[in-house]
């Protein structure tokens, strides 16, 4: 069925769930498991150069903390996860991701980081639900 699996992570809790229900969908299917994380543009027009820099270091910093869970996902359910972290646009990095990776399914946690603003401009779960060119699993709380 599925041979590769894709997932969306943000350390949010909606991503942890997507996690553990991915890993246990690339146990039972014997397929591989890659956790995903997009990290947004930096400023486009940052009022000092050090604000540039503070954004590189915070990025950095959250990268080793997402890491550090994905590897502790990984050695809790005894299962091999690839972890990735790109820049751009989160819905369009990860469907350009799935494709060019051949992955047959993504999951998603259906609310990361951005409750509030997905509230108003669409969540990153619909817009590659809509446009993906495999299967998407949405994990809901």
């Amino acid at each position: 069925m599925y041979k590769k699996i894709l997932v969306g992570y943000d350390s949010s809790e909606g991503a942890k769930l997507a996690l553990v229900d991915a890993i246990e969908l690339a146990q039972s299917l014997h397929a591989e498991l890659c956790a995903l994380w997009v990290r947004g543009s930096l400023p486009h027009y940052p009022e000092t150069v050090d604000e540039v820099e503070e954004e590189k270091e915070a990025a950095t910093a959250f990268l080793q903390k997402i890491t550090k869970e994905i590897l502790a996902f990984s050695k809790q359910h005894a299962v091999d996860i690839q972890a990735e972290s790109l820049s751009g646009h989160p819905a369009k990095t990860i469907l350009s991701y799935a494709e060019k990776g051949g992955y047959d399914l993504i999951v998603l946690g259906n609310r990361g980081h951005s409750e509030l603003w997905g509230r108003f401009l669409g969540h990153t779960a619909d817009k590659i639900s809509e446009n993906a060119h495999c299967s998407v699993l949405i994990v809901r709380r």
